[in-house]
């Protein structure tokens, strides 16, 4: 594992946000199906604050690991980088995903905001990256949330 700033070390490469949610995970997961397809490796990245302690930083670590293990418990098929980056969310994915062929992120189950697309990151995204944006949703986890809102 070596940390990153982008693609560059990459040949091709695939961007994935991961942050531990059920959509981040579907994005993880469609990242590394992509990245066998395309012969890619894949950047993936989790932020923080940027006045994060050292400790959040290695929490960031351990989340994508734990992540990365439960898509895929004997590896993903295809190089990959961890990145825990520090700053805002959106704005660090449109850095790192520059040189990318791909950046792949999580949509919201719903948002407080009134966006359908979820917070935001996705917005953003999809209005300033430099390559295209696939956004994930785990479809269980939304039916979990629509059944739990009829209760």
């Amino acid at each position: 594992m070596r940390d990153v700033t982008s693609c560059a070390g990459l040949h091709r490469c695939i961007v994935v946000g991961v942050d531990g949610s059920p959509n981040s995970l579907a994005a993880l997961q469609r990242a590394a199906c992509l990245g066998r397809e395309r012969s890619a490796g894949l950047a993936i990245v989790y932020v923080i604050p940027a006045d994060s302690s050292p400790a959040a930083e290695t929490s960031g670590y351990e989340l994508l690991g734990m992540s990365v293990g439960s898509i895929a418990p004997h590896g993903l098929g295809v190089p990959a980088d961890r990145v825990v980056a520090r700053g805002d969310p959106a704005r660090k994915l449109v850095e790192l995903s520059a040189a990318a062929e791909l950046l792949v992120i999580g949509g919201r189950i719903h948002c407080e905001h009134g966006n359908l697309l979820g917070g935001d990151v996705v917005p953003y995204c999809l209005a300033h990256a430099n390559c295209p944006v696939a956004i994930c949703a785990d479809q269980r986890a939304q039916a979990r949330y629509v059944a739990a809102q009829g209760e």
